[in-house]
């Protein structure tokens, strides 16, 4: 069973419309997957997705499971540091998993990492830090 909450946050914040991110699972991690799009593209010759967007959508994982853990829908990005490790080629799905790595009264701090074939091999992972109550 996924967090209404989580639903909603999909649902109602325009960036995550726009990814078309869905959740997988909810428990114990946050896991999503979202599917390639041609406006995704951030390099044509290879036609890979934008580091932008890979890193928006290690985001909105990392997001959603502060909302998740904290049950609290207020939660700001203070800080992302993503280490791209290949690419993320267009025309496969993104999957993103986010674990909440330390969750205090005002910062949540979260791991949080995407793979195209498998999570033994990641395109990209990030450490991020969130305000909230």
């Amino acid at each position: 069973m996924i967090n209404q909450k989580l639903i909603d946050f999909l649902e109602e914040t325009p960036y995550a419309r726009n990814y078309g991110t869905e959740i997988i699972t909810s428990i114990p991690e946050t896991e999503c997957v979202t599917r390639w799009q041609n406006v995704f593209t951030g390099n044509p010759l290879l036609r890979a997705w934008h580091g932008g967007v890979v890193s928006g959508v290690l985001e909105l994982t990392g997001t959603l499971a502060v909302i998740n853990s904290a049950k609290t829908n207020e939660c700001a990005l203070l800080s992302i540091n993503t280490s791209y490790l290949r690419p993320a080629l267009g025309d496969k799905s993104l999957f993103s998993r986010a674990t909440v790595v330390r969750s205090g009264k005002r910062v949540h701090t979260v791991s949080a990492v995407v793979w195209q074939n498998s999570p033994d091999e990641p395109t990209a992972m990030a450490s991020l830090t969130f305000a909230g109550k």
